[in-house]
C-alpha cells in the first residue's frame, strides 16, 4: 500500500494508455473471457492465499495454485478508456473500482465470484452536491468482514456488499450509512478531518486504517454501530523534536509475530517540507522516522514484519526488528533477479504483492510495464529467492504470419528499452530455422539464427531469447538508421519475409 501517489499513478496509467474515439465511449463495456494475459502492462495486483489477481491496461486476469500455472483466466474489456481506481480480493472474489464511461459521473464495483464463475457490476452516483473530483476514488480497494471498501474524496468510505450487489457510504466518525445519492457535501470547514484520502487493511481484527490530511482513524466493520470508529491520532507527536507536522499522506500496517506495526507517510517541515515513512510507537504514543528518504515511494508488506519499498531507483527489501527497519536487499540486487528472467534489464515496476505461505516464505509477484514476474519460493527474511518466471501476453499468429516486435527499434538508448526486436512467426512444420537481416539494397547485414530447431503447432514458433536482432551487423557494430528486411527460411522449404525500422 503506501503513499497516495502510488494509486494516483495507477489511475493515470490506465487513463492515458488507450485513446479511443468518442464513439467508443458510448459502447457498453463487455468482458470477454480469456485464458492468457490480457496485456504485458500489469498495472496493479491483489490476492491472498493461493489466488493472485491482476489488472492490466486491457482487462483482468487471475490464477490459483490449483490450476495450470501457464493458464491465466480472466476478462478482456472492449473499452478501456474508463479509469481504473483500484482492485481488491477476499471472500472468494475480486472487486475492481472503475468509471462507467467517460460521459457520466457514475463509478462502480465490478465483482467476480470464483465459486459461481460469474461476475456482476454495480454503478452509482453521489448526490449533486458531491460531484466531479470531490467524488472520485482516492486509493485501493480492500476486503473486510464480507465487504469491499474504497475511499472517496468528499464521498467518504464506500462499502460494497457482493451478496446483494449494494453500495452504501459512511463518513469518518458517523454512526450511520447512507445511499450515495443521498450523501450531503462536506463543507470546507470540516474537510480536513472528514475527507477520506487513503485506506488499507489494518490489524488482525479486520479493522481498516483511514487517513485524511489531519487525522488517522480505525474502522471496525464487524462491531456494533456506534462502536466501529476509533481515533488513532489527530495531533501527532514525534520522537525528533525538530519535526513539525504538516499532514498525514497515507497509513498502512505490517504484521509480525506478536502484533502489528503501524506506519504512516507523514509530511513534516524540517527546514524544507519532506514526506518520509514514520513508524508509530505504541508505548510512547509518538512517531519516529522509519526511512529517512523523500523519494515519493510506496511500501508493500511482506511477511513477519518484512516490507518492500518501491523507489525511483528500484525496489528495496527491509526487515523489521523491534520496529526498526534494516535493509535486506538493495535495488541493484533486486533488479538482477528480474533480469535473469527476461530480456529487459530494468523493467518499470508498477506494483508488488507478497502472498505468504508460512511465517517466513511466500510467493512474490512483481507487476511491470513489460510483463509479470513471479517467484514461487521467496524467503525475504533470509534473503533467499527461487528463480523468477516472466509471464507475458502472447499475441496469436496464424501459420505463415510474421512480424517484428517492436516494428521500430531505437539506437543504443542506454536503458535497454526498445533497442532490439523479436521476430514473431508461426511455422507449418517443425524445422531448422535460419533468420537473416538485409539492408535496403538487400545486402546481408547479419545472420541472426542459423539452422536452429523450431516447432510448429504452438501459438507461435518464436524463441523469444534467440530470435532477436539488436540493430548490429555481423561484426557487432550498430548499423545506420533506416528500413531493414528480414527473411526466415526452414529446411522444410518455408519462407517468410518482413521488415523492421531502425530509428536514430
Amino acid at each position: 500500500m503506501g503513499r497516495n501517489n502510488r494509486y494516483i499513478r495507477t489511475a493515470m496509467i490506465i487513463a492515458t494508455l488507450v485513446a479511443l474515439t468518442a464513439a467508443g465511449y458510448a459502447r457498453a463495456q463487455s468482458f470477454k473471457p480469456v485464458r492468457q494475459l490480457t496485456s504485458n502492462n500489469i498495472v496493479t495486483l491483489a490476492g491472498s492465499g493461493d489466488t493472485l489477481w491482476m489488472a492490466t491496461e486491457r482487462g483482468f486476469n487471475y490464477r490459483t495454485s490449483s490450476g495450470v500455472k501457464n493458464d491465466w483466466f480472466g476478462f478482456e474489456v472492449n473499452d478501456l478508456q474508463y479509469r481504473f481506481w483500484g482492485m481488491g480480493f477476499g471472500g472468494g472474489g475480486a472487486a475492481a473500482l472503475i468509471d462507467k464511461d467517460a460521459q457520466s459521473d457514475s463509478v462502480g464495483f465490478w465483482h467476480f465470484n470464483h465459486a459461481a464463475g460469474s461476475y456482476q457490476q454495480r454503478y452509482f452516483k453521489f448526490s449533486l452536491s458531491v460531484q466531479g473530483d470531490l467524488a472520485k476514488p482516492t486509493s485501493a480497494v480492500v476486503f473486510s468482514n464480507g465487504n469491499f471498501f474504497a475511499p472517496f474524496n468528499y464521498g467518504g468510505l464506500a462499502r460494497y456488499n457482493p451478496a446483494d450487489n449494494s453500495v452504501y457510504v459512511i463518513r469518518p466518525m458517523d454512526a450511520n450509512e447512507s445511499l450515495p445519492r443521498n450523501l450531503a457535501a462536506i463543507t470546507d470547514e470540516d474537510a480536513d478531518t472528514k475527507a477520506v484520502l487513503l485506506l488499507d487493511v489494518g490489524s488482525s481484527d479486520s479493522s481498516i486504517i483511514i487517513t485524511s490530511p489531519k487525522a488517522l482513524w480505525r474502522y471496525r466493520p464487524n462491531q456494533q454501530e456506534g462502536k466501529r470508529w476509533e481515533v488513532i491520532d489527530t495531533n501527532p507527536t514525534f520522537a525528533a523534536a525538530a519535526s513539525q507536522f504538516i499532514s498525514f499522506d497515507a497509513a498502512f500496517t505490517v504484521r509480525k509475530k506478536g502484533g502489528v506495526t503501524l506506519y504512516s507517510f507523514i509530511t513534516i517541515a524540517r527546514g524544507d517540507m519532506v514526506t518520509v515513512l514514520h513508524v508509530f510507537d505504541e508505548n510512547l504514543k509518538q512517531w519516529r522516522v522509519a526511512i529517512d528518504e523523500d523519494k515519493g515511494y510506496s511500501a508493500v508488506p511482506a511477511v513477519n514484519g518484512c516490507l518492500y519499498t518501491i523507489l525511483e531507483n528500484g525496489v528495496t527489501a527491509y526487515a523489521n526488528k523491534n520496529d526498526t527497519l534494516s535493509i535486506l536487499m538493495q535495488p541493484n540486487e533486486f533488479r538482477d533477479m528480474l533480469r535473469k528472467a527476461g530480456d529487459d534489464p530494468n523493467p518499470t515496476i508498477n506494483d508488488i504483492l507478497f502472498l505468504p505461505k508460512t511465517d517466513s516464505t511466500g510467493m512474490l509477484a512483481v507487476a511491470t510495464e513489460t510483463g509479470l514476474y513471479l517467484c514461487e519460493s521467496a524467503e525475504p527474511l533470509s534473503n533467499k529467492y527461487g528463480d523468477f518466471t516472466l509471464y507475458r501476453y502472447v499475441r496469436g499468429v496464424n501459420i505463415g504470419d510474421v512480424y517484428a516486435l517492436p516494428g521500430v527499434i531505437r539506437g543504443e538508448s542506454g536503458d535497454g528499452k526498445y533497442d532490439k526486436c523479436v521476430f514473431v512467426y508461426k511455422l507449418k512444420k517443425d524445422g531448422a530455422v535460419t533468420i537473416k537481416v538485409y539492408d535496403y539494397n538487400m545486402s546481408l547485414v547479419k545472420t541472426v539464427v542459423n539452422g536452429e530447431r523450431r516447432k510448429a503447432g504452438n501459438s507461435r514458433s518464436t524463441d523469444p531469447l534467440r530470435d532477436v536482432w539488436d540493430g548490429t551487423n555481423s561484426r557487432g557494430k550498430r548499423v545506420w538508421p533506416g528500413v531493414y528486411y528480414f527473411k526466415i527460411t526452414t529446411n522444410a522449404g518455408e519462407r517468410l519475409f518482413g521488415k523492421v525500422i531502425l530509428a536514430k
